[in-house]
């Protein structure tokens, strides 16, 4: 057979195969059974922090809500020292990390004492904030809090979990004469709570 003879032939057969295939793959039956996943749907958690004040009427700390002032103290001496035991409450619904964000002051004299005011900050697990292992939050003054607290978890999200926190703030035994008169307003401790 000539070579042109047998190109021919190929080409036929090649044709041929071509058509066939084309037949077969567009005659052939197929079984199917789809499968869905209906109704869909996503919703965001939350981040909660709540504060209560202990009020103590001649027995256990009781806690009311509020975001009203921790101190309202005048007439401060050098020395003077003030104390409160204060709730700090998560209610979100996702994991978060909760601690002291920061201490801030709006209103200054011209002589503020915030340089003179000494603070301490405690974290307790107890309500009396005397469980005997506090954990420090922060130490300095109202001007420079010096922050040290590493975050909180609360274990089980969406069941309210406590913290106290224990604020003492102390005016200086050697503050000076020139901060006499002196007054610091609208001081704001703020925690913060971050799901992570």
């Amino acid at each position: 057979m000539s070579r042109t003879n047998t190109l021919r032939v190929g080409a036929v057969l090649s044709g041929f195969l071509i058509a066939m295939l084309m037949v077969i793959g567009v005659s052939r039956a197929l079984f199917t059974n789809p499968t869905s996943n209906d109704a869909n749907s996503w919703s965001s958690g939350n981040v909660v922090l709540t504060n209560e004040l202990a009020l103590v009427d001649g027995g256990s700390p009781t806690y009311d809500e509020t975001g009203s002032a921790l101190f309202t103290i005048t007439d401060m001496v050098p020395g003077d020292s003030n104390t409160t035991c204060f709730e700090v409450i998560y209610q979100g619904s996702v994991d978060a990390d909760i601690l002291l964000d920061s201490v801030t002051i709006a209103g200054v004299n011209e002589n503020s004492i915030g340089a003179e005011l000494n603070l301490t900050i405690d974290r307790h697990t107890s309500a009396t904030c005397a469980d005997g292992s506090p954990v420090a939050v922060a130490s300095g003054t109202l001007s420079a809090p010096g922050i040290v607290e590493a975050a909180w978890q609360p274990a089980t999200p969406g069941v309210d979990e406590s913290r106290y926190y224990e604020i003492t703030v102390t005016l200086d035994a050697a503050a000076p004469n020139t901060v006499q008169d002196s007054t610091v307003d609208d001081v704001e401790f703020e925690w913060l709570a971050t799901n992570n």
